[in-house]
């Protein structure tokens, strides 16, 4: 990613984007900011806020016309918020907080004809820019048409003059404005502003024309007008707007440069701000007890609570990995950037890269489509290619990935008793992992129902290694997954795994594929499949099938039609969760996974039915009843409640996938294949809490049968001091396993075990 591009994607996110009302309000005062500090009776903080912004805020703030009040997001639910009644009562109890600096002096001489608000706000701001300003009106006093108000206190409007003249504005009363006066002040001074606010009609000489709209420009060079004829009328906060742009038109002029380039940001604009108020409760505006006498401290505080604080954050109210590191896609990109073009050494940003799920669900959230997933790939990609990935990230991701693709789970073959395929059954290495008999049963149904044979590919489609960022190792997977199906004869591959289906049909379109539910949905059902449960369940679509409409309606049908009452969790369908496998997440950040699994488990509260086998056992591991869909589809009746299933964890999942392969050889194909001997066939006896506890640390049984049986045969163990429990360690590769277990008559007892990828001593246990 270059700066361009960072540029490009910054662009893209619009939670930094002013909310509705500081983007209508002509000189952008921050309101959202202002009712945060008023809703915590943090009145000097909310004053502040007024007067980083406002030239004169004791005047403007009593008499602001709120043209940014009809763009108030809580209109929506409810009425507006009382904005310039909230900026009234703010001035009223407090005095000026800030007072922004006067610039040193710079040259530049300018003369502002007409003293009227947009001509004092011009003064005051070139003043403060360092510029010596003289500011004329033929009246006994500064103010123009204000002077004509009866709600502008005499002594506010004083205090608004001291202010001027405070900052060094020359400010000469009484003084003769006449058209050639004009012309002499205009050649006696490098710029001259005319205040038509305050000018006598006639007064200004003929062919000026009309301002122009973005600069105030008049028709003569160094001349410029604003106020009442330039678009402001009688409204203060228009005038004040007038004399702003005036100033920074007057500064550019000034310096000689550019009096139009990126000014699209000044005055009222639109925004692309978007906050959704769906299930917002509607509020009515807080009237004052005593209207004449304004609000109470605590009126006024609860009328700016009001205030919805308008955000986006769509995609972080809803995204677990963009709650977790505290970051919006802006962000979250310019460190992604800063990771992979400043930062040398170790990478403190690398955990967060890897920890997205890259399901896309924020991309649906975002009104621009933001792709986050799409970022967090390429930067695991080039880390991959720059060698800065971090092997803990998906080294164990990558290892099981490579035992389903290995001798002992890896299965291709025509349908017992024919030598052609018109079709391929493609489970996908986790279903095999999680429900192996129910996989038997499913490919047994399709042999006998689908005519022109079916052949069974057991295998993984490789993508833990695009998630990973490993892309000649997944291409290199898909190229071998076409020649097999170009082998079998180009059967039209059946498959089980949402994952596996997106895979296919972004990266091998060619290779036809239909989904197991829109087959299923065409068959008989096996008689003998447990019934359906009475209680109604949460139907949770996985991430993954976002982009397939057709599937998702697919298994909608086939759960009416066996009787399943089903609901839609919240957020389902394109807008679905990840359960926390998506992207490697569980093993990059695993308690950042468990999150993921829970939240979504939490979409509803009815148990769960998922049709993917991660999101079946992740969402299991996280307390929820959930079924698989199998479960009611295919599955035996006389196996247990397909609710309460748990999780089989990483090692069972290993044991199903070698002990299936093995069984369908023998039994369908009548192949022999050499039984587990030696160290793998080692008894363990583990309680269920230390069984979890090492599936959570990603150590596999045959990694502990791997420690337990070096140390008993080489004698390389530690003995706690008053019992049998021995400590034993084994680096088979780059991560040290660390078991404590104690031998027993039924076998070796397993009490704990870690490990780390420390390069330990030659003789360390």
């Amino acid at each position: 990613m270059d700066q361009l591009q960072l540029r490009e994607l910054e662009a893209r996110c619009i939670q930094e984007d002013q909310p509705f009302c500081t983007a209508a309000c002509p000189i952008h005062v921050d309101v959202r900011g202002f009712m945060a500090a008023m809703a915590r009776g943090k009145l000097l903080d909310a004053r502040r806020i007024l007067d980083r912004t406002m030239p004169f805020p004791a005047l403007i703030g009593r008499l602001c016309d709120q043209p940014c009040r009809p763009f108030c997001k809580r209109a929506e639910v409810g009425e507006p918020l009382a904005i310039g009644s909230l900026e009234r009562y703010c001035v009223e109890h407090t005095d000026t907080v800030l007072k922004p600096p006067k610039l040193p002096a710079k040259g530049g001489r300018v003369v502002v004809a007409g003293a009227g608000l947009s001509g004092m706000t011009a003064a005051l701001d070139l003043s403060r820019k360092g510029r010596t300003v003289t500011l004329l009106t033929a009246r006994d006093a500064a103010g123009g048409s204000l002077r004509r108000r009866v709600d502008v206190p005499a002594e506010v409007l004083a205090g608004a003059v001291d202010l001027l003249t405070g900052y060094g504005v020359r400010l000469e009363t009484d003084a003769s404005l006449t058209a050639a006066v004009l012309e002499s002040l205009a050649n006696d001074h490098d710029v001259l502003y005319l205040d038509f606010d305050d000018l006598a009609p006639g007064l200004v000489p003929e062919g000026l024309g009309r301002p122009d709209p973005l600069t105030l420009a008049l028709a003569r060079p160094g001349w410029f007008g604003g106020g009442s004829l330039a678009g402001g009328g009688f409204s203060l906060i228009g005038q004040v707007e007038a004399g702003r742009r005036a100033a920074l038109t007057i500064e550019r002029s000034l310096q000689q440069v550019s009096l139009t380039a990126q000014r699209d940001l000044e005055g009222a604009r639109p925004t692309r701000m978007h906050t959704v108020v769906d299930g917002i409760a509607p509020l009515a505006a807080v009237v004052p007890a005593d209207p004449a006498g304004g609000y109470t401290d605590d009126e006024a505080r609860q009328e700016a609570g009001r205030c919805l604080q308008c955000e986006c954050l769509e995609c972080v109210k809803q995204c677990v990995y963009l709650r977790e590191y505290k970051e919006y896609p802006k962000t979250l990109v310019r460190k992604i950037f800063n990771s992979e073009t400043i930062v040398q050494g170790t990478r403190s940003a690398n955990r967060m890269i890897n920890g997205c799920s890259l399901c896309g669900q924020c991309t649906v959230i975002c009104p621009n489509d933001f792709p986050v997933a799409e970022v967090c790939r390429a930067s695991r990609r080039s880390m991959v290619e720059t060698g800065h990935m971090p092997p803990s990230a998906h080294e164990f991701a990558l290892d099981d990935m490579a035992f389903s693709r290995s001798e002992h789970c890896r299965l291709a073959r025509h349908q017992p008793g024919t030598s052609t395929s018109r079709y391929l059954f493609y489970p996908g290495c986790q279903l095999v992992g999680s429900v192996p008999d129910t996989v038997r049963r499913t490919y047994e149904l399709l042999c006998a129902q689908l005519p022109g044979g079916v052949g069974l590919l057991l295998d993984c489609c490789g993508i833990p290694a695009h998630w990973s960022g490993r892309d000649d190792q997944f291409t290199a997977i898909l190229d071998e997954f076409t020649a097999e199906v170009e082998r079998l004869g180009r059967p039209t591959v059946v498959v089980a795994c949402s994952s596996c289906l997106w895979v296919f049909g972004t990266f091998a379109p060619h290779v036809a594929t239909r989904s197991l539910w829109e087959v299923l949905a065409e068959l008989e059902l096996p008689a003998d499949r447990p019934p359906v449960p009475p209680t109604v369940l949460a139907l949770h679509h996985p991430c993954t099938a976002r982009r397939q409409p057709e599937l998702r309606a697919g298994v909608r049908a086939l759960c009416d039609r066996v009787g399943l009452a089903t609901v839609e969790a919240e957020l389902a369908g394109e807008l679905a969760d990840c359960c926390g496998y998506g992207g490697l997440m569980q093993f990059a950040n695993p308690a950042l996974g468990s999150k993921a699994a829970a939240v979504k488990a939490e979409r509803s509260p009815h148990p769960g039915l998922a049709y993917c086998a991660m999101c079946r056992d992740n969402l299991a591991d996280s307390g929820r009843p959930v079924a698989h869909l199998l479960d009611y589809l295919v599955a035996a009746g006389d196996e247990d409640d397909p609710l309460a299933r748990i999780n089989p964890g990483y090692s069972e999942r290993h044991e199903n996938r070698a002990r299936l392969r093995r069984r369908l050889l023998a039994e369908l194909w009548q192949e022999t294949t050499a039984e587990p001997a030696g160290e793998a066939t080692l008894p363990l006896v583990m309680d269920p809490a230390v069984r979890a506890l090492l599936d959570r640390r990603h150590i596999l049984a045959e990694d502990v049968r791997r420690v337990i049986h070096r140390a008993e045969t080489t004698g390389r163990y530690l003995v706690q001091p008053g019992s049998d429990r021995r400590l034993a360690s084994f680096r088979p590769v780059r991560v040290t396993y660390w078991i404590e277990y104690e031998p027993t008559a039924a076998g070796f007892v397993v009490h704990n075990g870690y490990s780390h990828r420390m390069q330990l001593p030659e003789d360390t246990l």
